[in-house]
């Protein structure tokens, strides 16, 4: 029986399968229409892309490569006192705002089109490329019987320029975006001045108070906690678990298994924290711990791959939690 669907691929199956394939968005609307005026249907696109020479410089032999089920422990140091939490986060702040200041939205995608000298040409696909994140969003929600209209205040946290802040002030009546760096919240100011939303606030993020929203239902994290020493980020999950009232949601990502990967705060306090961008993973069972400590119950949880171009050698998990005490 002939469908009646018209053929081809839509613009959100090509954007889609960028990210899925390649880790990034197309290049710009040309490249889309290209994408959609070239393949006549889901299997020859991914077919095609599959046997691109950039799927194969990106994932090597095995895309699907994990890291082996004996893969040993990372032993992770989680817990700081105050003073040192605050001195991590001020050195992670400092980080951040340097990166504003040089290369805003380049040092939330970290794609050569999104350089200072190139943004210029290429800003609408970066607010673009946020589109599937919220596409990720709606589709876990789903899957835990959710949607976004069910949610009245959302909390973008590392909001950063408003790249997918912007999409969840489409979604949720109140958005708070919360970020360490000044320069990159002044951008996301700018960015929600022209689009005209007036239902967004956005709040700096300080090193003595790194959660200051008092309540919300939903909060939101992505590409961020990784950047943070794990106290820091444990810390930043406490207060947010803290400050998510009965029945919302928690919905993050951050890497939890690095090869030779290990986190020991003497040993890295006699160090140069904050003198470039830091990658940093915590064990699975600590945020686990965390949240049922908190009265979380665990929704969802998936393998992700927000860790680009080492499949093998770290894994990194989306979770969802839903806060039942």
């Amino acid at each position: 029986m002939p469908s009646d669907a018209p053929p081809g691929v839509t613009r959100e199956q090509v954007i889609l399968a960028y990210r899925m394939f390649f880790g990034r968005a197309p290049e710009d609307e040309a490249v889309i229409r290209a994408g959609q005026a070239t393949w006549p249907d889901l299997f020859s696109m991914g077919r095609a892309m599959a046997a691109s020479a950039e799927f194969g410089l990106r994932h090597g032999p095995n895309p699907h490569a994990l890291p082996p089920l004996d893969a040993p422990t990372n032993p992770v140091e989680t817990e700081a006192d105050p003073a040192t939490l605050q001195r991590m986060a001020e050195q992670v702040g400092g980080y951040w705002t340097r990166a504003g200041e040089a290369a805003p939205h380049w040092s939330v995608l970290t794609e050569e089109r999104f350089l200072p000298q190139n943004i210029a040409a290429n800003l609408e696909a970066f607010y673009a490329a946020g589109a599937w994140d919220a596409q990720v969003l709606d589709a876990t929600l789903a899957r835990i019987g959710r949607r976004a209209a069910e949610f009245r205040h959302c909390v973008d946290y590392g909001c950063g320029v408003g790249r997918v802040t912007l999409q969840l002030a489409r979604r949720f009546p109140e958005v708070t975006g919360l970020d360490i760096s000044a320069p990159h919240l002044h951008l996301a100011t700018e960015t929600f001045r022209r689009a005209g939303f007036e239902h967004v606030t956005l709040t700096q993020v300080m090193p003595d108070h790194l959660m200051p929203v008092e309540t919300c239902d939903f909060w939101y994290s992505r590409i961020v906690l990784q950047h943070c020493p794990p106290p820091v980020a444990m810390n930043i999950l406490r207060q947010s678990f803290r400050a998510l009232s009965t029945g919302g949601v928690a919905m993050f990502q951050i890497p939890v298994w690095s090869r030779d990967y290990s986190f020991n705060l003497q040993a890295y306090l006699a160090g140069t924290p904050g003198a470039e961008m830091e990658m940093h993973a915590i064990p699975q069972r600590a945020i686990l711990e965390l949240a049922d400590w908190q009265g979380l119950v665990l929704r969802d949880l998936r393998e992700d791959s927000f860790i680009a171009g080492r499949p093998a050698a770290a894994l990194s998990n989306t979770f969802t939690f839903e806060k039942v005490r």
